[in-house]
């Protein structure tokens, strides 16, 4: 059974007059560190590329009105054991500091995302990430407290920060022709990751018709037996933002001449807080062999650097065969978070295969 609700605390779906609630919460709450990132969804909270449902949990106050926190869980096709299926994700999870330290009222949206969100017939589990740096969190969620769900650890995801920059590469970019062969190259390379995407060709298709993916954005290597690598600039700043909401004391202070060496350097600036970070994901990758995936990433920094994006973003399991390859791209910074499957004690998650190397599209966690 779940915990009941913090009593002064109401819990519903969201409508889509909840969009500003949404909005303001994901502005208001940042990450922690000397660079302070909030995560937007403007203009549509409800847009999200890759999912087939999509819902938002919010918690108001009833004392004050105050917006407690929200949740969102979606849900995606992706690859488990080889085996495409549906796969919950269990994301946007905010809560406001001044509730952060209440158990109770993260009881209550666990059980409200529970019973609201999860339909008759869908995976009991859902797969989220927390950073590895937010220690406070992994100690509340992996404690497995009575009227909380359990969070299993399943390894660890990097991210890498790589500068935009120009050159000449093997790779070219794809036409609306090669689509068919991209489809088939993601499929069979994916399917060896787990919680990669499925992208097949209607999946690929319904990103070039929401306008966030066009056929020459991905870029290819072709050999006499066809396309054997690819990867895309995925360019999500029209539905999802990453702004930067302030810096430490310290980092604040040293910004303007961090800025004037980086000018230098021919290295992106440090934005003024308030502002997007002008960033796009590699995505959509895919290779028979991963020592194409060098090239790839080069042609992906290429191709942000022709479109004024100072920095693409490549995600994959932190022991991947292609996670040494990102290590050597200069310059470059890692970031690591944890996967969990998050599921209540009563069901049970799927045994993985230890042999398959974490691989979720970091555009869409």
């Amino acid at each position: 059974m779940s915990a009941p609700p913090h009593s002064d605390v109401e819990y519903r779906v969201a409508t889509r007059a909840d969009e500003p609630r949404i909005h303001a919460l994901l502005a208001k709450i940042s990450t922690e560190g000397h660079v302070r990132l909030s995560f937007r969804r403007e203009p549509d909270a409800f847009a999200h590329p890759g999912s087939s449902a999509q819902g938002w949990i919010v918690a108001r106050d009833t004392r004050t009105g105050s917006d407690v926190g929200l949740c969102e869980r979606v849900m995606r096709r992706a690859f488990v054991n080889g085996v495409a299926q549906d796969l919950p994700y269990l994301g946007g999870l905010r809560v406001a500091p001044e509730y952060r330290h209440r158990l109770r009222v993260l009881r209550g949206g666990f059980a409200a995302v529970r019973d609201r969100l999860v339909r008759p017939g869908e995976p009991p589990i859902a797969l989220t990430s927390i950073m590895s740096d937010n220690a406070v969190a992994q100690r509340l969620l992996g404690a497995n407290l009575r009227g909380m769900p359990r969070y299993e650890p399943l390894g660890e995801f990097s991210t890498f920060a790589l500068f935009a920059r120009p050159g000449e590469t093997a790779a070219e970019a794809a036409t609306a022709a090669d689509l068919p062969a991209i489809a088939a190259l993601l499929l069979r390379s994916q399917a060896r990751q787990q919680f990669a995407s499925v992208w097949d060709l209607a999946a690929i298709e319904s990103c070039i018709a929401a306008g966030t993916l066009r056929a020459e954005d991905i870029r290819v290597i072709r050999r006499a037996a066809g396309i054997v690598a690819c990867a895309a600039l995925w360019d999500l700043s029209p539905q999802r933002q990453i702004v930067i909401a302030g810096y430490s004391r310290s980092l604040g202070m040293a910004r303007p001449v961090v800025n004037a060496v980086a000018r230098l350097a021919g290295r992106p600036a440090l934005p003024a807080p308030g502002t997007p970070l002008r960033a796009a994901f590699v995505s959509h990758v895919a290779a028979d062999d991963w020592r194409d995936f060098g090239e790839l990433v080069n042609a992906v920094r290429a191709a942000a650097h022709a479109r004024g994006i100072g920095v693409v973003l490549a995600g994959c399991g932190s022991n991947a065969p292609h996670a040494a390859l990102l290590r050597a791209s200069a310059p470059r910074r890692e970031y690591r978070s944890k996967l969990y499957f998050v599921r209540w004690p009563e069901d049970a998650a799927p045994r993985l295969d230890p042999a398959l190397p974490l691989g979720p599209e970091l555009a869409l966690l």
